[in-house]
């Protein structure tokens, strides 16, 4: 931005300083030649109007009478030609010019007070003066005698000027941009001195210090934009503290509520469990609600435990407790200790993949997939494993969950990942806490990965997890 006001500054100055200067040299161009040409022509005719001549002009002692009109030329010398009829004479070496144009002989016979024309000749300046002379029939009346004389005259001397005074004006012309291109930069500068710290600002803000304001001086426009700047930093900060407070709230009520349910679900599911045992020797009905509250208990336990995970990840507690497993043997074992070895789900975990992992975290992940894959797809359920090599980034480790199903629709992939997000809104319970896969988003981020959500080309859901590895222990 500063080199854009900087050139339009120039901009503005080359175009003032070169019509200046061109204006300039116009009118003292043309006042120049116009000297010189006026008082060539009216000493021209005043000397022609002088001599006597005779008629019929007799061609001897004709040099004679034009040598003597040239040496009285003014501004300088001229070379006087004379024309009559065929007669042809100079107070030259050429009784014929080469400079004078038919135009100007036309010129010299329509109008009896003489005509002039400047002309270029081989690179040089001429002027060149027609004066017709003419017989007095009266007062007021003239007849052409038919005899036209012509002055040429060099414009060396007067082209020599114009340039003297071109050189002058385009010498005048850089100097003053040079010396414009100073205030150029005090003004770009005073100009982008708020901006640039109405950017620094925005940055500052940008990165959480949302206390920063700027300070205001003068009273323009940018003035304007920076009180404008700090009222809403002000009140975006008011905003944001009042959304962190309420967040923080939120977390801490999740966190005490959870604490405060495990000691008294503890005790309910040890009764539960009491109850399911001799729910076969109760009646139908007892046995009935017995069975329901051993199974919502359940339920609410689970929840309770995942919300006490998720207020983990909330309060940045989670912490990764890696160890070198074998990936396929760690699948394996979470499939078994859920039971889901009867053939509803299906491995494709080739042996000898080694990686540093939090074993119950990717218990978790793994956990939680198969599961939202068995409830909300279709069997059977597929988990495949492999390593795939990204140069010049370390290789990633990719476990992939499909399921037989019909898949995800597209307006519920953006919020696959959202906690307690129903895709189903009438769907008002689930066999889940509706925060297994924001688990497993989160878990899946702490050891550095991402997980996403597709559908497969030929129907059914796919969940695609991918953690980095380094080198070593991908080689490991």
């Amino acid at each position: 931005m500063r080199t854009r006001l900087v050139f339009a500054f120039l901009l503005v100055a080359t175009v003032s300083a070169g019509t200046t200067s061109a204006l300039t040299y116009r009118d003292a161009r043309n006042a120049l030649l116009r000297t010189a040409q006026d008082t060539a022509v009216s000493s021209f005719r005043d000397h022609v109007q002088q001599t006597g001549w005779s008629l019929p002009v007799p061609k001897t002692g004709m040099e004679e009478i034009l040598r003597d009109i040239a040496r009285k030329g003014k501004p300088r010398p001229w070379v006087v030609f004379a024309e009559y009829g065929s007669v042809r004479a100079s107070s030259g070496e050429n009784p014929v010019s080469t400079v004078i144009t038919p135009e100007l002989r036309r010129a010299a016979h329509a109008h009896s007070n003489g005509s002039f024309e400047r002309v270029v000749k081989d690179g040089v300046p001429y002027l060149t003066i027609a004066m017709p002379t003419v017989i007095r029939i009266g007062p007021e009346g003239v007849l052409p005698s038919g005899l036209v004389l012509y002055a040429v005259m060099r414009m060396t001397d007067e082209q020599i000027n114009v340039d003297a005074l071109l050189m002058a004006a385009r010498d005048g012309a850089l100097p003053g941009l040079v010396i414009a291109l100073v205030p150029g930069l005090i003004a770009a500068r005073s100009v982008l001195r708020p901006v640039r710290e109405l950017r620094q600002a925005a940055q500052s803000m940008g990165s959480g210090r949302l206390d920063t304001r700027i300070t205001v001086r003068g009273s323009d426009e940018l003035a304007d934009l920076a009180r404008t700047f700090n009222d809403s930093a002000g009140k975006l900060e008011r905003s944001v503290r009042e959304l962190r407070e309420a967040e923080a709230r939120a977390r801490r009520f999740a966190s005490d509520v959870s604490h405060e349910l495990r000691t008294p679900l503890t005790g309910m599911l040890a009764v539960t469990e009491v109850l399911d045992e001799d729910a076969d020797r109760l009646d139908p009905d007892t046995a009935r609600a017995v069975r329901l509250v051993s199974t919502e208990t359940g339920k609410l336990a689970v929840l309770v435990e995942d919300l006490m995970e998720i207020s983990r990840f909330d309060a940045r507690a989670a912490e990764l407790n890696t160890d070198e497993v074998d990936v396929a043997q760690t699948i394996r074992k979470t499939l078994q200790n859920r039971h889901w070895t009867d053939g509803r789900v299906r491995t494709e975990l080739p042996p000898g993949i080694r990686a540093r992992l939090d074993p119950r975290r990717f218990d978790i992940v793994i956990a939680n997939l198969v599961g939202n894959a068995l409830r909300h797809g279709g069997v059977p359920v597929t988990v495949s494993l492999r390593v795939e090599a990204r140069s010049p980034d370390p290789p990633v480790l990719i476990t992939e969950v499909a399921d037989s199903g019909p898949g995800i629709r597209p307006d519920v992939l953006p919020h696959i990942f959202d906690r307690f997000y129903k895709a189903d809104a009438a769907r008002t319970r689930s066999a889940g806490s509706g925060l297994g896969l924001a688990i497993t988003q989160e878990n899946v981020r702490l050891h550095g990965g991402t997980v996403r959500a597709g559908n497969l080309p030929g129907g059914g859901a796919v969940f695609t997890v991918e953690i980095p590895l380094h080198l070593e222990e991908a080689d490991g």
